[in-house]
């Protein structure tokens, strides 16, 4: 195919934009490389106390060593990258389509621009301002770009997702279950406002999301995560995965369980080896501890080595009908209800300090995870009278529990300024700069773009 044999029926355009969606299910972004970025390298998972850290990049990341010639970051460049080519291939050539109605045309494009503001979300929060492409390349000449600031990133990111706000349905049928809808838009751009503090338009776009009626908790934590219950309930927008032959299974299965653990008749990879620190966070009687880690035994079976001496692993994301370590069901979460419950009630609380409205919120995801009775008040409650700071350090604390392992713990760490000092709490060896706050531009990208300058510190 080409551009110009393509982009002829209503098909065309919705291969374009399956296109842009099932970049995201690529290793180096939502099919490993998001969560290693999100977990190994903050205080909720760490490698090494016994074991195998033979992936030079993955130790570089959690022991905070990294340099612009790790490749991790540049596969997580490039790939966004991918897909925001992708993305703009689409948006561009549905809109010179006549063969759709304007209807169809402007949802396709609304998807895209979906997916596209998404990862300039994730490559602004991780890298700061980077260059703002929104044309398709055709030609490998003119290719240098420089760098936008990060306020024109987010200024088209906002852009982005108030086109999904506008222009996409509010659901889909069974069959198109998983596509972004404005839902999932206003979600997105709560995050956004949240991030750059802007409290009073997060509340405000939270609360439309809560408005809607389409949304609610799932009575128990785990039930969040059973493949049975994908794109229902409490989900917002997730990357969609599909076990067996053919399909983009999600590596996720095999990628957390390790090696020594070979239910269901194969080992896994062990990555993301969780913290003791993290582990222990959980109060007693928090019913998300056993959802979201396990604790091997040293006696038993399957049984950790004893020279593993913590040995806690990531237990989500589970699939028994898995056919290896690289095959499972399991989709992957980028915003679902309990995320837009715990938003509202930091930005509202820090709009509108000792908000009742922001309380209640935060209450209802803290009574799930004791297993009580979602909208009754109970002797778990955050109590009122809080100051702003000790409330929204209440919310990081239980985002890390409820969103554990979901790619939320160093966005929410940088966006807090808490990055140095949570990776400290948990293992004061490592050496965490201010600098680290974002990640270098890759080398290779450097060595290829003269118009590019790097980070300060690398």
């Amino acid at each position: 195919y080409t551009t110009g044999n393509f982009y002829k029926t209503e098909a065309d355009a919705l291969s374009a934009v399956n296109a842009v969606y099932s970049g995201m299910t690529s290793p180096y972004l939502y099919n490993q490389f998001m969560e290693v970025i999100q977990s190994q390298g903050t205080d909720d998972c760490e490698w090494g106390f016994g074991r195998n850290t033979s992936n030079t990049d993955k130790t570089a990341l959690d022991k905070f060593t990294y340099d612009a010639g790790t490749n991790l970051f540049f596969q997580f460049w490039s790939n966004s990258y991918l897909v925001i080519n992708r993305a703009n291939a689409a948006v561009e050539n549905i809109g010179a389509m006549t063969s759709i109605s304007d209807e169809k045309k402007q949802r396709f494009q609304a998807e895209a621009r979906f997916v596209r503001g998404l990862m300039y979300f994730n490559l602004v929060r991780l890298f700061g301002g980077v260059p703002l492409q929104l044309a398709p390349t055709t030609s490998l000449t003119n290719l240098a770009i420089k760098r936008a600031t990060a306020e024109e990133v987010y200024a088209q990111i906002i852009s982005d997702f108030q086109s999904g706000a506008d222009h996409l349905p509010a659901d889909y049928d069974a069959g198109n279950a998983g596509r972004a809808t404005s839902g999932a838009a206003m979600a997105m751009l709560t995050k956004v406002y949240l991030t750059q503090k802007e409290y009073a338009k997060a509340a405000e776009e939270a609360r439309k999301v809560m408005a809607l009626g389409r949304y609610a908790l799932w009575p128990s934590y785990q039930d969040v995560f059973l493949i049975a219950n994908e794109n229902k309930t409490e989900s917002i927008f997730e990357v969609q995965f599909l076990s067996g032959s053919g399909n983009i299974p999600s590596s996720y299965a095999g990628y957390y369980r390790p090696s020594f653990d070979k239910r269901p008749g194969f080992g896994g990879n062990g990555d993301d080896p969780v913290t003791k620190n993290h582990y222990d966070a959980y109060p007693e009687g928090d019913l998300r501890r056993d959802v979201n880690v396990i604790k091997y035994p040293y006696t038993g079976d399957p049984k950790a080595p004893a020279t593993i001496k913590n040995p806690y692993y990531v237990a989500k994301f589970k699939d028994p009908a898995a056919l290896n370590v690289n095959d499972g069901g399991n989709n992957y979460y980028i915003v679902r209800y309990a995320d837009v419950l715990l938003m509202f009630a930091e930005a509202q609380y820090l709009a509108s300090p000792g908000s009742t409205e922001a309380l209640e919120a935060f209450n209802q995801v803290r009574r799930r995870a004791y297993g009580l009775p979602l909208n009754t008040p109970s002797v778990k409650d955050l109590p009122g009278g809080l100051s702003a700071a000790a409330f929204q350090d209440s919310v990081l604390n239980e985002r890390r529990l409820e969103f554990a392992f979901e790619g939320q713990r160093r966005f929410d760490l940088l966006r807090t300024g808490k990055l140095k000092q949570a990776v400290n709490a948990q293992d004061p060896t490592i050496t965490v700069r201010e600098s680290d706050n974002l990640f270098p531009i890759p080398s290779q990208e450097m060595d290829t773009n003269p118009l590019l300058e790097q980070n300060p510190g690398f």
